[in-house]
């Protein structure tokens, strides 16, 4: 009994805290399960708070992907935003950029990104950032997008500090600079974000950087291949071939662009066939490989397609049947990856 009335006064000093921050103007998560949080947000939302009224919207969209949902969110989205809420303003432009719930519009996305970057909202000058460096609604600025990361990223937005780190590598929007390309991806990388770890490691085997470390390189690809990253597992595979930064390993090497190629990395495809072809770091497999590049040219691939002219010679017709049934059905990188162990 005193157990029970003890979780119902934490759950009511819960309460009164949500609420309390409600009426500070910071909406804190409620405490509840999502279904009575909601109840909480649309109470203070209707009272005509413009925090609750986005994280009811945010509750609406996120929830589910009903159309009568995404009417409800764009309404208290619309309120909020009269109020210049820069959270709102930028779910409101992620609404219109991706046209849920509402007739996609990519300059009126545009246009509430902008004011709610203008703000400071970390998230909104991302993607002010990423629809100038892609040219949505026709405004393409690689500088302008650049400063947005800048901010963003100077906030902790890792998305941007990547951004920003990768710009700098290769030359988007301004001049290429690797000590501060360095500078921005190691704070992406140390912050667990794949595609910076993958760009920091590619620095130290870059010819012009002068920290040059394969074992850096390696530690931090081999981060970001772990995680995912089909380019950060290629290279990974390379590394093991070489044995640079590590011991060479074409079991490993194998293992690797066998990964990569699975999520339809190309060059990854065309290192598995190869090492398929001279039996390296796996049984040889002149099928698999042909295979490999069937695949590939059918997509033009010209490396592709030398390969294939080299291959044909050295397989059967009969092989070369079974493998043209078998593509016949195949609709991914995935698919061939597994198929391939049939062929034998």
């Amino acid at each position: 009994m005193a157990t029970r009335a003890k979780k119902a006064e934490v759950n009511r000093n819960a309460r009164a805290n949500y609420v309390l921050g409600l009426l500070g103007g910071v909406a804190l998560s409620p405490p509840l399960a999502s279904k009575e949080a909601m109840q909480y947000y649309a109470r203070a939302a209707a009272e005509g708070n413009p925090d609750a009224q986005y994280q009811l919207a945010k509750l609406l969209v996120e929830g589910q992907t009903l159309s009568t949902n995404n009417r409800a969110a764009l309404k208290w989205l619309k309120k909020a935003v009269e109020k210049d809420h820069a959270a709102s303003q930028h779910l409101l432009g992620v609404m219109y950029l991706k046209g849920q719930g509402v007739t996609r519009d990519a300059q009126r996305a545009l246009e509430l990104f902008r004011q709610a970057a203008i703000s400071g909202n970390a998230e909104a000058e991302y993607d002010l950032g990423c629809a100038l460096m892609d040219g949505i609604a026709g405004e393409k600025d690689d500088y302008q997008a650049l400063r947005w990361f800048r901010l963003a990223g100077a906030q902790g937005h890792v998305k941007s500090q990547y951004r920003v780190g990768y710009a700098l590598a290769h030359g988007a929007g301004c001049e290429i600079d690797l000590q501060q390309a360095s500078t921005w991806l190691r704070k992406a990388a140390v912050n667990g974000d794949p595609k910076g770890q993958y760009e920091f490691g590619l620095l130290f085997i870059h010819p012009d950087y002068p920290k040059r470390n394969e074992e850096e390189a390696f530690r931090w690809i081999r981060l970001s291949a772990i995680a995912g990253f089909a380019p950060a597992q290629y290279q990974l595979a390379l590394f093991y071939q070489a044995g640079e930064g590590t011991l060479a390993s074409y079991e490993e090497a194998f293992t690797w662009a066998r990964r990569a190629a699975a999520q339809g990395e190309e060059k990854a495809l065309l290192l598995l066939a190869s090492l398929y072809r001279f039996g390296a770091g796996t049984s040889a497999n002149i099928t698999a490989a042909y295979a490999i590049a069937s695949y590939l040219s059918s997509a033009e691939n010209p490396n592709a397609t030398a390969l294939l002219q080299t291959l044909e010679p050295q397989i059967a017709v009969s092989d070369r049947a079974r493998v043209q049934k078998m593509l016949s059905s195949t609709k991914s990188a995935l698919e061939l990856i597994e198929n391939i162990a049939a062929l034998g």
